[in-house]
């Protein structure tokens, strides 16, 4: 089960995390106010962070959880990073979020355009 970002009309950012991403971020929703979205870009086969780790008893990689980074808190969702969606935040308890959107997932234009 992926996360599942919502893209509100005042230009808020709702993001829903399900199955074992909620229990091993230790979050269900994460909502970021309009005032605090400063830029959203879609980016393909990003760099895997110094701090990923294999899920126990699996074959699989996730990096998920909130990590200090350059002296800032970030917030990680992302097993595949194919299709990761980076959120920058101005005034927010996570400077930037990291969440992994499926091969259908589009950026639309109120978002891009900011």
């Amino acid at each position: 089960m992926t996360t599942t970002v919502y893209f509100e009309k005042d230009g808020g950012i709702d993001i829903e995390l399900k199955g074992a991403r909620k229990v091993l971020s230790l979050r269900k929703h994460i909502r970021i106010e309009p005032e605090k979205v400063e830029n959203v870009q879609l980016i393909s086969d990003l760099k895997k962070p110094k701090f990923y780790k294999k899920v126990a008893g699996t074959n699989a990689w996730y990096y998920g959880g909130w990590f200090r980074e350059n002296g800032e808190n970030e917030f990680w969702d992302v097993r595949n990073n194919n299709r990761v969606l980076v959120i920058t935040t101005n005034n927010f308890k996570y400077k930037k979020l990291y969440i992994e959107v499926g091969p259908d997932f589009r950026l639309n234009s109120f978002v891009s355009g900011r």
